[in-house]
């Protein structure tokens, strides 16, 4: 290739075009969990998610001890027994908070307004996630690792872990991942190069791939609800993205002092800080919903399927766009393929999935 390329859409930490223009450093909801003591599942997915619950499949089986699950895709609401005092829990992954922007946007609501939904209903938050990409890469996280080792940084965390991959043939980086903090802690951070991520995920080239640079904060319990908070009280992620990156994390010069603490910031630290205090909130709809299901028929089921067609074609059976077009009940001609597709018995959940496929947002809000 003649360049590098930007990397694919994925499902979170895309932008829009005119967006990307404005900006290198973006930042989003990327991970999100309230619960609450209510045992009424209906009120808390028509009053707080806002969708109509015919649209969702319910499935018998939970997770954090919950018994059961209303889920469009990764939109997902766990319910407990009736005498479990967990009540409700609502779930959004990466790819839900992308799902559940498209049901915000038709409101013409934002994510401050669904937090207040939440605590207006009595919600917990007990975890939150917010995710900062930066494509202009104030920073290599693989020297950055080197200047932890180094004893180059000043934190409130008491221990950096790291992981990382490299390629067999030549031994270079094939991505760097650095967590400041504990995992079992109430906040931590992770710094990862994401277009090496992305680049896994869509079998392409590391080289061809632009530099791409996630910072994700890590919130749970007391610490997620405050934030929350927080970012009502604002409506911005600078009391969040300052008060956790800035006060935890700073780096500083090599030589000075010999209390490190007494040290000057680094520039490139101190660049990186200054524009993260202009940080919004953006958002980045996505109607995707049933991805994981197209990925595993791509991947899983489509190189049967074109056996199958070769098949047909050198055993000279109907062509398949051909009978496809002018396809009948009982007119399938001789395609294996076909018969196979055509004769397919629907579950209820694939129902569902062609369902929510053809209609549009605003018929499945409420």
């Amino acid at each position: 290739m003649t360049g590098k390329v930007k990397p694919p859409h994925a499902n979170r930490g895309v932008l829009r075009k005119k967006e990307e223009e404005k900006s290198q450093l973006t930042s989003m909801v990327d991970y999100v969990r309230i619960s609450f003591k209510t045992h009424d599942i209906d009120h808390i997915i028509q009053n707080v998610l806002h969708i109509n619950r015919e649209f969702m499949t319910e499935e018998p089986r939970g997770f954090y001890g919950y018994i059961g699950t209303w889920r469009m895709d990764m939109i997902k609401v766990f319910y407990s027994a009736p005498d479990d005092e967990r009540g409700t829990l609502i779930e959004l992954s990466g790819k839900g908070c992308r799902q559940f922007e498209s049901f915000l946007e038709c409101r013409g609501k934002t994510w401050f307004d669904f937090f207040q939904d939440c605590l207006n209903e009595k919600g917990n938050f007990t975890r939150l996630d917010i995710a900062i990409d930066d494509k202009k890469t104030y920073f290599s996280i693989p020297n950055l690792l080197k200047r932890v080792q180094k004893g180059l940084c000043v934190s409130r965390y008491r221990r950096v872990d790291n992981n990382g991959s490299n390629q067999i043939e030549d031994g270079s980086s094939a991505g760097t991942t650095i967590y400041f903090g504990s995992k079992k802690s109430e906040s931590y951070l992770c710094f990862y190069e994401k277009n090496y991520e992305q680049a896994d995920k869509f079998n392409l080239s590391y080289d061809d791939l632009e530099k791409w640079n996630r910072y994700e904060i890590r919130l749970k319990s007391e610490r997620a609800h405050s934030a929350v908070c927080a970012l009502i009280a604002d409506r911005n992620l600078k009391k969040i993205a300052i008060g956790i990156i800035s006060n935890c994390i700073r780096f500083v010069e090599e030589k000075g002092e010999g209390d490190k603490r007494k040290r000057k910031t680094s520039p490139f630290w101190l660049k990186f800080i200054g524009d993260v205090e202009k940080l919004q909130l953006t958002i980045e709809p996505k109607k995707d919903f049933y991805e994981k299901s197209r990925n595993w028929l791509q991947n899983s089921c489509a190189p049967t399927m074109k056996v199958i067609l070769e098949v047909d074609r050198v055993l000279g059976n109907s062509r398949l766009l051909d009978v496809i077009l002018n396809a009948e009940e009982g007119a399938l001609g001789d395609s294996d393929l076909l018969n196979m597709i055509f004769n397919a018995k629907l579950q209820d959940k694939h129902e569902k999935m062609l369902e929510t496929f053809l209609t549009p947002i605003h018929e499945m809000v409420v």
